[in-house]
C-alpha cells in the first residue's frame, strides 16, 4: 500500500482495499450491525454497509465490462420495443 492509498483510506475511500479485504471488512461490519442494540449505531452501520455494497457492485460491473468489451446488440421484439408479447 503506497502513500496515496494510505491517505485515501484515511479519508474513507474503499478503493485501496483488495476484494478479499473489502469482503472481510464488510462481513465484520455486518456482524456489528446484527449484534448492536443501539438504533443510532445501527443506522450508521446500515449506511456504511450500503457504501461497501456500492463499492463491491462498482468493482463487479467494471470486471464484467473488461471481460465483455463488445456487448451484444439489443434485441428487438416482433412488434416493436415497448409493445407486449401477448398476441
Amino acid at each position: 500500500m503506497g502513500i496515496v492509498d494510505s491517505i485515501a483510506r484515511s479519508l474513507g475511500s474503499l478503493r485501496p482495499l483488495s476484494d478479499t479485504e473489502l469482503e472481510d471488512e464488510r462481513e465484520a461490519l455486518r456482524q456489528r450491525y446484527v449484534s448492536t442494540g443501539d438504533v443510532g449505531e445501527a443506522t450508521n452501520l446500515y449506511d456504511e454497509l450500503h457504501r461497501y455494497d456500492g463499492e463491491m457492485t462498482d468493482r463487479a460491473n467494471k470486471a464484467y465490462e473488461r471481460e465483455n468489451p463488445n456487448p451484444p446488440e439489443p434485441r428487438h421484439r416482433d412488434h416493436g420495443w415497448y409493445l407486449p408479447d401477448d398476441d
